[in-house]
């Protein structure tokens, strides 16, 4: 079994006046190149201070990037940290491994197959 993964951004939100994005909708699919089964799942990134609460980022701040500088791959990299990537990715498996054991099961009764 052989799971692709596809990550993507959906939506950003931002204070308008300093570009600074607080929150992020993202989702990913998986799919299982050699049965075509897929599942997918999707979420949100939220901004958090170093206490752990809800945040708006400082857009004075050392290392922070502008907006209009952003790319997919660095929203992403917000989105799967923390261990949220590899849990995603890990559901993802289970619930695609779980559909092709499924599909590889059958019912009925083989005197009824005339």
């Amino acid at each position: 079994m052989a799971i692709t993964f596809t990550w993507s951004v959906k939506d950003m939100h931002k204070v308008t006046d300093t570009g600074a994005v607080y929150k992020v909708e993202w989702s990913c699919s998986g799919v299982d190149a050699d049965t075509e089964v897929s599942h997918s799942r999707s979420g949100s990134y939220l901004h958090t201070d170093s206490d752990g609460e809800q945040a708006t980022p400082d857009h004075t701040a050392s290392g922070f990037t502008p907006y209009a500088d952003l790319t997919e791959a660095d929203v992403l990299a917000w989105c799967k940290a923390d261990g949220v990537g590899a849990k995603t990715e890990a559901s993802l498996t289970s619930n695609i491994t779980n559909k092709v054991a499924a599909q590889a099961n059958s019912t009925g009764m083989p005197w009824a197959a005339e």
